[in-house]
């Protein structure tokens, strides 16, 4: 019986640590991409990273971008998101309206939200991609949200907060 438990006790830490090495490995790949695309990023404390984009008019806008990887069957996926802002209720139903129609009308990526810790609701355009994009194609993502992101900021907040 204690072999058995031994044994189940190794086997699940060395499970553990070939997924530690994969999510290494994949935050190494995105890292160097980062890199070649000579994006300034800070990591957060989940990991994750945020670059800051100087858009026109003298605004900027905050893409963040998953350091691990997650699962979907066979297929690995990372989400980049963006936020709009935060509301300290639910958005109005034309709010709601505008951002499905607008996550229905666009190339890529939809409007969420998220409720916060202190009752409001953050409103952020995510785009769940597949870790293997090469440069050009991340780059233009990246962009593409940071844009999308500033234009609904600016909308439903008249401001420049992200």
């Amino acid at each position: 019986m204690k072999r058995t438990a031994v044994l189940a006790a190794v086997l699940a830490a060395a499970l553990g640590s070939v997924s530690a090495q994969a999510a290494t490995k994949a935050n190494t790949d995105l890292t160097q991409q980062l890199d070649r695309l000579s994006l300034k990023y800070t990591l957060t404390k989940a990991g994750n990273y945020s670059i800051t984009y100087d858009l026109d008019g003298g605004r900027s806008q905050t893409v963040y971008i998953m350091g691990k990887t997650e699962k979907v069957g066979a297929t690995e996926i990372r989400e980049l998101w963006s936020r709009a802002g935060t509301m300290d209720s639910v958005p109005d139903e034309d709010q709601l309206k505008s951002l499905l129609e607008d996550s229905g009308n666009a190339k890529v990526g939809f409007w969420a939200l998220e409720e916060t810790d202190s009752g409001g609701y953050t409103i952020y355009f995510s785009v769940k991609i597949p870790p293997y994009l090469n440069d050009k194609d991340l780059s233009a993502l990246l962009e593409y949200a940071a844009n999308t992101a500033d234009q609904k900021e600016e909308e439903l907040f008249s401001a420049d907060d992200e």
